[in-house]
């Protein structure tokens, strides 16, 4: 299985996310928890709203659009083939964009996207790119859960947005690229970020900094990330093929 059929699970259990849970990888034991979780990422909460959007999903043929971004980055960067699945997004909020157009989270054996209609439909390939990257890079580098740290994370979401530039188009890479001035954004990096690149995702600091929440500015640890990706394609003529199994030490200063 590619990209699920979430199309019929929809038709049926859209009422019922605990349910449709239970088909996936990661849902399989607690869905409750699981559900929370993809909630903080974008899933849907009201069955109401949901089905609007879903009715719009179907009109704009998602399930096929997405197939056959699968099938192209997965040919083009010797990718896995893992579970897709496609939900209508919460409307009121999300990771990558306030509008809560569209958002994702990947894991190592399948990838969830919160998606709505979208004007423009390039949208939805950025939105896979960024994520199927990830899923791609998991594979290259091959470690534990428990082994990934602060500067995996950053770099992770650097390398993930920088192929969206690459293969989308500047248009279409998210606003926290761009959120913070080089000089204000180098201040932040030392006093935050580099002090603590050996966190580990399972310590809540992880997050707080990935994110920027509680006191630190919003998206601190993407925006470092890119930066630090940037940093490094100024001074190396390469490109994202080329970088997907590289450490993430590789784009230190």
């Amino acid at each position: 299985m590619a990209v699920a059929p979430t199309d019929e699970w929809l038709g049926n259990l859209i009422d019922k996310p605990l349910e449709l849970l239970k088909k996936t990888i990661n849902g399989k034991d607690d869905q409750p928890s699981f559900y929370q979780y993809l909630m903080k990422h974008g899933m849907y909460r009201s069955a109401h709203h949901a089905g609007d959007i879903y009715e719009k999903m179907k009109e704009k043929n998602l399930w096929e659009r997405f197939t056959l971004y699968e099938k192209k980055y997965k040919r083009k960067w010797n990718g896995p083939s893992v579970p897709i699945y496609l939900f209508p997004v919460q409307e009121k909020r999300g990771m990558f964009q306030t509008s809560m157009k569209k958002s994702g989270v990947c894991f190592k054996d399948e990838i969830f996207f919160f998606v709505t209609d979208q004007e423009d439909p390039k949208e939805y390939e950025a939105l896979f790119v960024h994520e199927y990257h990830h899923c791609v890079r998991m594979k290259r580098l091959r470690k534990n859960d428990d082994q990934y740290t602060l500067l995996d994370s950053i770099i992770f979401e650097g390398l993930a947005e920088n192929a969206v530039k690459e293969y989308c188009g500047e248009k279409y890479v998210a606003t926290w690229t761009i959120a913070y001035e080089e000089k204000e954004m180098s201040r932040y990096y030392k006093k935050w970020i580099e002090p603590n690149l050996e966190v580990k995702r399972s310590s809540p600091l992880h997050d707080q900094l990935l994110l920027g929440q509680k006191s630190y500015p919003k998206m601190l640890g993407y925006s470092s990330g890119y930066r630090l990706v940037q940093n490094y394609l100024n001074k190396h003529d390469t490109s994202t093929i080329s970088l997907l199994g590289e450490p993430s030490s590789v784009f230190l200063p």
